[in-house]
């Protein structure tokens, strides 16, 4: 079986979750028996690539492709450079000669490309990440006032962009069920991912909940550092202060300020016993009305907070054994964040906002829910850990810990199968899936 995986960046140049997972699911493939080639094709600017050719290698790895795809429409993200993608495509499938192409994202390739895929005889996979498929507010579903989205509809999205009518929302949605109706198979890593592409128009048996799976270089890199698993380091690590780690990109949705906001209402006894370590980072941001208002809510709240940067994926575990909490304050519904399964496996236990992917990936044994952007609530939480002593079981938590590691085997294992059944099954499959999404149009 040759496998191609398509990702909409290479996690050392973007290190976002669906990056990670693509990246990670291809060093799997990489020790697969079955598998007798697989690629990594990421998109990439020229000037990371650093010549005008569409392809490059990633570091001289023959087997880690950086391409330069056309502009993509902001809007149905539609590809502004057709015949280029088209020729795209056909030299990865000339060259890399894929049974299966695995695709976890559309955003920077053009929507077209599942099709395209197909058309070169190709099955396709498609993990679906977010809701950019069914949002064009970042494919966060959070309305333009702030309040989180429930159901999409051409009529109340026109609400959240005065300027687009609903009906070119209407078209909006129509272009991108037409040509996601090529995919053979649909993976999403939680349920409630699954549940809203549902309500979307996808069908029931289409999409296929396997979580992502993880980069373990990390684990190893950690293990040989402190000659122990990630699940076995102790919990409140700063014998002095109860260290609380925020571990994401700094953007107006990870809840960053709500964080920041949260500290600055703490009681003053609580705030003298607490350190909370930002690891992240996001240049996009700056001179932005919302970098200038978390640095003005960091000044507030220095001497509590430290400021830590961006961070390798390879070293979150040792970074997580620094901190007793991880916190998850996201303030859009999430999928199935990185960082939940990161911590889970560090065996640190979580506190995260009480809503989508997070709120279904958290244990109640061992992790704590607060009101979605409520940094009140968020303090009150805090400030009860402090005064109360809440430590959770470090037994549990390692049990968790090995858990997940182990469960990695299961949802490779799921992929694997995937990828099988759909080389057995005749094409069929593909027009049957095409029939269920064209009518929901």
């Amino acid at each position: 079986m040759r496998v191609l995986i398509l990702s909409h960046g290479h996690p050392d140049l973007s290190p976002g979750g669906g990056e990670r997972a693509a990246y990670s699911l291809f060093q799997r493939l990489k020790r697969a028996p079955k598998v007798t080639q697989v690629v990594f094709a990421a998109y990439a600017g020229s000037e990371t690539i650093g010549h005008d050719a569409m392809f490059g290698s990633f570091r001289g790895r023959p087997d880690e492709i950086l391409v330069a795809t056309p502009p993509v429409d902001g809007f149905t993200f539609q590809s502004l450079g057709y015949d280029v993608l088209k020729r795209i495509v056909s030299d990865l499938v000339r060259s890399v000669r894929p049974d299966i192409v695995h695709i976890h994202h559309f955003i920077h390739w053009g929507v077209e490309i599942f099709d395209l895929f197909q058309q070169a005889g190709v099955r396709v996979v498609f993990t679906l990440h977010e809701f950019a498929a069914i949002c064009a507010q970042f494919g966060q579903m959070v309305k333009s006032n702030g309040r989180l989205c429930h159901v999409a509809s051409p009529g109340e999205c026109g609400l959240c962009f005065p300027s687009v009518s609903a009906g070119k929302f209407f078209v909006r949605t129509t272009i991108l069920k037409s040509l996601l109706a090529s995919v053979d198979q649909f993976i999403a890593p939680s349920e409630f991912l699954k549940e809203r592409y549902i309500a979307w128009g996808l069908g029931q048996d289409q999409v296929a909940v396997i979580e992502n799976l993880l980069d373990r270089s990390g684990m190893a890199q950690n293990r040989n550092a402190t000659g122990q698993g990630p699940a076995q380091a102790q919990l409140m690590a700063d014998v002095t202060r109860v260290v609380f780690g925020f571990f994401a990109q700094i953007n107006p949705f990870k809840g960053y300020d709500v964080l920041l906001e949260a500290i600055s209402l703490l009681p003053e006894d609580v705030r003298r016993q607490v350190t909370f370590r930002i690891h992240g980072e996001n240049q996009q941001y700056r001179d932005t009305p919302f970098h200038e208002r978390t640095d003005r809510l960091l000044e507030d709240v220095n001497d509590a907070v430290s400021l830590i940067g961006s961070y390798r994926g390879e070293d979150v575990f040792t970074l997580m054994a620094a901190c007793d909490w991880i916190i998850v304050p996201s303030i859009w519904w999430e999928n199935s964040p990185v960082v939940i399964q990161e911590a889970r496996i560090a065996g640190r236990p979580l506190i995260c906002a009480n809503i989508g992917g997070m709120a279904e990936k958290i244990d109640s044994r061992t992790d704590l829910l607060f009101p979605a952007r409520s940094p009140g609530a968020l303090a009150e939480l805090i400030t009860r850990i402090i005064r109360q002593r809440i430590k959770p079981n470090a037994q549990l938590l390692g049990d968790l810990a090995q858990a997940r590691l182990d469960a990695d085997e299961t949802h490779f294992a799921r992929h694997e199968a995937i990828y099988e059944r759909l080389l057995q099954q005749p094409s069929a499959w593909g027009s049957e899936t095409r029939q269920v999404m064209r009518s929901t149009l």
